[in-house]
């Protein structure tokens, strides 16, 4: 998928160099931290830290480039901190997502990009420690594919190439297989274990 991805950004790129460069497809590197919880794991608080990197491209969908269409490969580590006087549990998960969004390019040289979309993603590894010991049980517990977190972002290019960028992400279906106290999303039936992270970083633009 990332040659896929950078081999369509260098065709784009050939067929369109007599274009503006607001009618181009870019590419984008970004990698920053993730504050994390997971709703429905008896614990509410962003207090589980992660990293998160990727490379996207986007294309217009408007004459003059402003609406355009995100498509990313990353890299992003999700999970739970659980620390009461009865259960200190650390839950890490490690995904592959797709971040697919629609965003809007605002101000003089696009400075800055407001977009919103979906970004399915699959469980690469899943690491749960209760008591500072691997949790065999729980580690299981999730299911492979995290197929629709809602995701909202925000960028803004401090210079042509150099930006910074926060994003939220809700996972809208359960992510684990057996469930305790859990919660739901949507319907009462989606019950379980729900993913939510907040992402800051950096973006490089070439």
């Amino acid at each position: 998928m990332f040659v896929l991805l950078v081999a369509t950004v260098g065709s784009a790129n050939a067929q369109h160099k007599k274009r503006g460069h607001q009618r181009e497809f870019d590419l984008e590197v970004r990698g920053g931290i993730n504050m994390c919880q997971i709703d429905g794991d008896a614990s509410g608080n962003y207090n589980k830290l992660g990293f998160h990197a990727g490379v996207n491209t986007s294309f217009p969908l408007s004459d003059d480039g402003s609406l355009r269409f995100v498509v990313e490969l990353g890299l992003t580590q999700k999970g739970s901190r659980i620390s009461s006087s009865s259960l200190d549990r650390t839950i890490s998960l490690f995904y592959v997502e797709v971040p697919l969004m629609l965003a809007y390019d605002m101000f003089e040289g696009n400075k800055f990009r407001a977009g919103v979309g979906i970004a399915p993603a699959v469980l690469a590894s899943a690491n749960v420690k209760t008591d500072g010991v691997y949790d065999e049980l729980h580690s299981q517990n999730y299911k492979r594919i995290d197929a629709l977190p809602i995701c909202v972002s925000v960028r803004y290019k401090i210079t042509d190439h150099f930006g910074v960028d926060v994003r939220y992400y809700n996972s809208m279906l359960n992510t684990a297989k057996e469930n305790g106290i859990g919660t739901y999303r949507i319907f009462r039936s989606n019950k379980g274990q729900f993913n939510r992270l907040l992402q800051a970083g950096i973006t490089i633009d070439f």
